[in-house]
């Protein structure tokens, strides 16, 4: 609810007032800067349209991060955790004329290898995570911009979330995790797809890496390749082979229906704990297997309820048409949480039975190998060069109705 400022009259949003704090960031521009002017002014943009705290980008520097610790490499750039000492702003105080600050908070830094393309996709991934992310959102935050004195590169500062990425979140928990745990991460997860699909946006790189675990709620990180849905096609798609949709394979446009393709795909390593295609080469023969022969992961019918196979079934189906949207999951999802009577927790309790979940530590990580050739961070796939060796075939046969097997014994 709006009332009006104390100070200049106009209205404000409880402790924020946007007419005041744009101003208070105006008079301390000469007092920081990145040493790059494209940053700095990209940076004072954000400051000045800011309507809440949370949106608030800043330049941080380097000597206020502690405590860092690699984390991971991506496909862009390494990724550590680390200690923000003063933490990002929560409000002005207009008597002593200085920032009120969080303190101590836990961050992650994700660095930026390639400069050349500093001002296309760092700028990208960083505004799109701002205009995606509310205040109670499952977009991961971003706070600000810092850079490495030792090797130059930019580097993100982005909300750190205690349980690391889904994929490394199943591996070790999952033989503790129940369904209504499962339907918790999912749900928060398709919350987080639809909020921004809701801005017209597409992720383009949706995989159990890219969304990150606290407690049993998933947040949707890694804004690289995020695009609005009227963005042209390239000949080239940069992702996690197992979970791109095969229309995109097929050099078709990335929209909205191949987000959900890789979110059935995420549905179903929930369902399973396994990743897709662990035990398989990612290559063009699997590319080749998924967009000629509608290969897709095999689903594990005695842990999971029909009421999940079927909507997974539905996410990944061939024809990007019959999938649903990100509201349909949402509302299905959520319809599954609150209804007790629904027949999927008739589903759950038979699955959940005779199961022990009163297990040790070392007892709940999920055991497997993975093929020395199947690889779970994103990179560059040429499709041009994958369409001219093949041709693109459609069978009779659904994907529906093959199957391949993965392993029932959890132990």
């Amino acid at each position: 609810m709006r009332e009006k400022c104390e100070y200049c009259g106009k209205p404000k949003l409880v402790s924020w007032c946007s007419t005041c704090n744009s101003e208070n960031f105006r008079k301390q521009f000469d007092k920081w800067t990145s040493g790059n002017s494209i940053i700095d002014e990209f940076i004072q943009k954000i400051q000045l349209e800011a309507t809440r705290n949370y949106q608030v980008l800043e330049w941080v520097e380097f000597k206020d991060i502690t405590d860092i610790e690699f984390l991971a490499e991506g496909g862009y750039g390494k990724v550590y955790k680390a200690i923000w000492k003063s933490g990002p702003i929560e409000s002005y105080d207009n008597k002593k004329q200085r920032w009120n600050r969080v303190g101590e908070t836990g961050i992650v830094l994700k660095s930026i290898k390639n400069l050349e393309n500093v001002e296309k996709d760092f700028f990208n991934e960083i505004e799109t995570q701002m205009t995606s992310c509310g205040q109670f959102s499952y977009i991961i935050r971003c706070y600000g911009i810092t850079q490495c004195p030792n090797t130059g590169n930019y580097m993100m500062i982005m909300d750190y979330k205690k349980d690391g990425s889904l994929r490394n979140y199943l591996d070790k928990n999952f033989n503790l995790l129940k369904w209504s745990q499962k339907l918790d991460l999912l749900y928060t997860a398709i919350k987080g797809l639809f909020e921004i699909h809701e801005k017209k946006l597409v992720h383009h790189d949706f995989h159990s890496g890219n969304i990150i675990v606290s407690g049993e709620e998933s947040y949707i990180a890694d804004f690289g390749l995020c695009k609005n849905i009227n963005s042209e096609e390239e000949d080239s798609v940069f992702g996690v082979l197992p979970y791109i949709a095969p229309e995109v394979l097929r050099k078709k446009k990335y929209e909205k229906a191949a987000d959900i393709y890789s979110f059935g795909i995420i549905m179903n390593q929930v369902a399973s704990g396994y990743p897709p295609y662990f035990d398989c080469n990612h290559d063009t023969g699997l590319a080749l297997q998924i967009i000629e022969e509608g290969r897709r992961p095999g689903i594990n019918e005695n842990t999971t309820p029909q009421a999940i196979i079927d909507l997974i079934k539905r996410c990944w189906s061939e024809n990007p048409k019959d999938r649903p949207t990100a509201i349909q999951l949402l509302r299905e999802l959520g319809n599954y949480k609150i209804d007790k009577d629904h027949e999927i927790w008739k589903q759950i309790d038979k699955i959940e039975k005779n199961k022990n979940f009163d297990i040790s530590p070392q007892e709940a990580s999920l055991k497997y190998e993975t093929s020395k050739q199947a690889f779970y961070t994103s990179k560059r796939y040429d499709l041009s060069a994958m369409a001219s060796n093949t041709t693109i075939k459609r069978l009779s046969l659904p994907p529906e109705s093959k199957s391949w097997n993965i392993p029932t014994d959890f132990d």
